[in-house]
């Protein structure tokens, strides 16, 4: 992580107006449950789609173990609308930038980890019939999920393409 943020460090705050589910204020979610934070790049990435449906799959999953689950994309209004009426989200789809919640989360370039995937996982969406929408975000933005305890505390940290089973591991 660019700004070294690990497991047992504070998570950075933010109050944000999500796309979908007004404002979102990690502070005041802070203490009732555990937090998801995924960090996708923007919707039409193939592979953002990838495991944008792994995702809903496993939402199930997360919200039974009492988690909050928030995603954060670069992708603009409409076509984040878009994937949430169409794909039916029901979680808060935040917008940021790559100078705001990413930094602050210490995501920057994408890992070489993630780098490695890319040609695996963009087979998997051509596999899928997913193909490029609009550029819309950095391209060489880093993903990453983070799981904040209720003491507002980074339990687990990933710097990369999604990965389910650690997350519920740690729900």
């Amino acid at each position: 992580m660019a700004k070294g943020l690990k497991i047992g460090d504070d998570a950075p705050l933010f109050r944000l107006e999500s796309y979908n589910a007004g404002v979102i204020d990690l502070g005041e979610l802070i203490g009732s449950q555990k937090i998801v934070i995924i960090f996708s790049r923007y919707f039409g990435c193939p592979i953002c789609q990838v495991d944008l449906n792994k995702l809903l799959i496993n939402v199930n999953d997360i919200e039974q173990k009492r988690a909050k689950l928030l995603y954060i994309t670069q992708s603009g209004e409409e076509i984040a609308k878009k994937f949430i009426k169409e794909k039916n989200i029901t979680f808060p789809v935040i917008p940021s930038s790559k100078e705001e919640l990413y930094a602050t989360y210490g995501l920057g370039l994408m890992t070489a980890g993630a780098f490695a995937k890319v040609r695996s996982k963009l087979k998997e969406a051509k596999q899928e019939g997913i193909e490029h929408g609009e550029f819309e975000g950095w391209e060489k933005q880093g993903p990453g999920q983070f799981v904040i305890d209720q003491s507002g505390k980074i339990i687990h940290e990933h710097s990369g393409w999604l990965d389910i089973p650690s997350i519920l591991e740690v729900l």
